[in-house]
């Protein structure tokens, strides 16, 4: 699978979006296809975020590790990467936060 990203570490999910949003400066990345291991490679090229972000009114510095993901909370994370790999990113966001806030829920009791 390809990603793109600008010089600036931006990213998107097809040439297309590559050369509308980043004409003439933007690179292909090949990424694993494994959930696990995109899952990791995602976490570790920053990619759809920074290193903090700001979720509600707290900070979240890190994304829980993909085995210590409520099943159900996993279910939205794998729903919004499908999202996304359609090229639905404001609708991949939205069920990427529902899953992450469930999995938050559940981790505070």
């Amino acid at each position: 699978m390809r990603l793109y990203q600008s010089s600036k570490g931006q990213w998107v999910g097809t040439q297309r979006d590559a050369q509308k949003n980043f004409p003439r400066d933007w690179r292909e990345v090949d990424v694993p296809t494994s959930k696990t291991e995109l899952i990791e490679w995602l976490n570790l090229h920053e990619v759809g975020a920074s290193r903090e972000r700001a979720v509600g009114q707290e900070i979240v510095t890190s994304a829980p590790h993909p085995d210590k993901l409520n099943p159900e909370a996993y279910s939205w994370v794998q729903w919004a990467y499908e999202t996304l790999k359609r090229g639905n990113k404001s609708e991949a966001e939205g069920m990427l936060f529902k899953g992450l806030t469930y999995q938050k829920e559940l981790s505070n009791g």
